[in-house]
């Protein structure tokens, strides 16, 4: 999982919502609320809270069982087959990848390691240093740059454009404004070139933590609310016993169509939806991990639990 940008996410929950089967203690939303933006200043507020968090998670993170550091030291891929098959061949030697919210870079080397020029970003000083010590340590430094920035800051802090703009799994909920983000990501990618988002689907943040398959409620808004969700307490995704410093983080919700929306507004083109009826990691109680490698629940219930979106920047 990757850090909003305000990148973790890879996979998985955003960062506290996975801490206990009985879930975080959640402030934020009221069913009645109507939904809206946060003032500017609350939303600074809570991103700076964010960032202290996620700078105690980067630091924690890569000596976890969740992120084999070791194995891709020794070759491994942190990559999953999704956005492998999906990419195809708009990922080989020679592109030039951004990769927005990129946590401490593992799924970004994984592409470098595969001859692909990286760039990776993410907003925690934390995360891009030991993304730098990772790539010198993999002997990849020579096509790998990384730089410290919250996504709605880059155009300041990145100049160029690139084949492919890509962002993976756990990173939209730390973003209140996505379309900013839209914005900043299409204005990255080259004519004629890719955008791709691989995610958690929306459906699946509404859902209890210990959610098995069977019956259920929603616990979480689907639609952003006008303030966000509060999570306090130990654990991340990556360790559910993790105690962290600065253990409080702030995610706001997206619906599916407000993501869609938000890139075609930004120019981009749809290229396809896939909505998928499996998880790249265990993310819920009740799942088995298939040959194929995904995970799906052991009562056959077919929901959707990963959305992958593929755009063009048709200038």
């Amino acid at each position: 999982m990757d850090p909003g940008g305000a990148g973790e996410p890879d996979d998985e929950r955003n960062a506290e919502e996975l801490a206990e089967a009985d879930g975080p203690d959640v402030d934020g939303w009221d069913a009645d609320d109507e939904r809206g933006a946060v003032e500017p200043a609350d939303v600074d507020e809570y991103l700076a809270e964010n960032r202290r968090h996620w700078e105690d998670a980067a630091a924690a993170h890569p000596d976890t069982d969740h992120y084999d550091v070791a194995g891709f030291l020794d070759g491994a891929s942190s990559l999953h087959a999704l956005e492998r098959r999906e990419l195809g061949d708009e990922v080989c030697p020679g592109t030039d990848l951004l990769h927005l919210q990129c946590h401490f870079g593992l799924d970004t080397l994984s592409w470098a390691r595969e001859g692909v020029t990286v760039t990776g970003v993410d907003f925690s000083r934390e995360a891009i240093a030991t993304a730098r010590d990772l790539a010198a340590e993999a002997g990849l430094a020579d096509r790998a740059t990384f730089v410290e920035s919250g996504v709605y800051d880059l155009p300041d802090a990145l100049d160029g454009q690139f084949d492919v703009v890509f962002t993976s799994y756990g990173v939209l909920g730390w973003l209140p404004d996505l379309d900013r983000w839209a914005e900043v990501a299409a204005s990255f990618v080259r004519p004629g070139g890719t955008f791709y988002l691989a995610e958690l689907h929306p459906l699946t943040e509404t859902l209890p933590w210990d959610f098995d398959g069977g019956d259920a409620a929603f616990v979480r808004p689907y639609f952003t609310p006008a303030e966000p969700s509060t999570y306090e307490g130990p654990g991340t995704y990556a360790d559910y016993d993790l105690e962290l410093e600065h253990d409080r983080s702030h995610t706001w919700p997206h619906a599916l169509g407000e993501i869609l929306t938000a890139l075609l507004d930004a120019g981009l083109a749809l290229e396809f939806v896939h909505e998928h009826p499996f998880a790249v990691e265990e993310q819920f109680e009740g799942m088995t991990r298939g040959d194929d490698g995904h995970w799906r629940f052991e009562s056959g219930i077919e929901v959707p639990l990963t959305v992958s979106v593929k755009a063009t920047n048709p200038a």
